[in-house]
């Protein structure tokens, strides 16, 4: 029953009509519809990459619905890749309820449509995950041979960062789900890593982020953006966002 109870802090699904058409900022995206193990369908948007160019697979952070990240692609342009943007189970127009599990399988489902239907090697693809879905994106980069990993604003773990995303939960209480283990998921990651932050992190403060970098295989980067709080990474960090990301990105080639 507690397990549930964390739910309800931890995920803020809104739901899109499925007839709803596409945003104007997003009519170039393809809508497609990935079936989980489970037989659920996730609602995603697909931009496909330009010749010799990488994918990214984003997971989002625990609010809003891939009609608002699409906003992300705008952030994402100097990289020049294309993009794989999923709702969670229960997000937008995909179905089901977010759980761990649910969202896990979601990603697993996404990574196996990129890589059959879309196309794309698992050498070609970044997987970037956002807050929350960077605890997605460890999990469906675990063990892969990928072009990289991005996590930005992303948590150790739920026990680690649980005074301040659940202050409700009694000290020392143990989750058996909904723990999203990312650190410890670190040292079975192969792929380049590229851990972003901002230094105001008041939701998931900045140790956070030099606990994963210290515990993350080479070749690893850390990239910290002073004033930045959890959600304006990239808007105070202005031009050098992309520029940093992009020249990561060039660098992971011959990895």
């Amino acid at each position: 029953m507690f397990e549930s109870v964390v739910r309800k802090f931890l995920y803020y699904p809104t739901t899109i009509p499925v007839a709803a058409p596409l945003p104007p900022y997003a009519r170039d995206a393809r809508e497609v519809w990935i079936t989980t193990p489970a037989g659920g369908r996730i609602h995603s948007l697909h931009w496909p990459a330009p010749d010799g160019r990488p994918t990214i697979l984003f997971f989002h952070g625990n609010a809003q619905t891939v009609y608002e990240w699409a906003w992300i692609r705008e952030e994402l342009s100097p990289l020049d890749c294309g993009l794989l943007l999923i709702d969670y189970p229960g997000y937008g127009k995909s179905d089901g309820a977010p759980s761990e599990a649910a969202l896990g399988d979601a990603g697993e489902a996404s990574f196996a449509w990129l890589e059959g239907e879309g196309g794309v090697a698992a050498e070609k693809m970044v997987i970037f995950g956002k807050s929350l879905g960077g605890g997605v994106a460890a999990k469906v980069a675990t063990g892969r041979r990928l072009r990289g990993l991005v996590l930005e604003s992303t948590f150790t773990s739920i026990p680690g960062v649980a005074r301040h995303l659940l202050p409700f939960l009694p000290g020392g209480m143990l989750l058996k789900s909904e723990v999203y283990n990312t650190v410890g998921r670190l040292p079975r990651i192969v792929a380049p890593i590229l851990i972003v932050h901002g230094v105001a992190d008041q939701l998931i403060p900045v140790r956070e982020a030099h606990t994963l970098f210290e515990k993350a295989n080479e070749p690893k980067r850390l990239y910290l953006v002073e004033g930045a709080g959890h959600a304006d990474v990239a808007l105070t960090a202005g031009a050098a966002y992309g520029a940093t990301l992009r020249e990561w990105l060039d660098g992971t080639a011959g990895s």
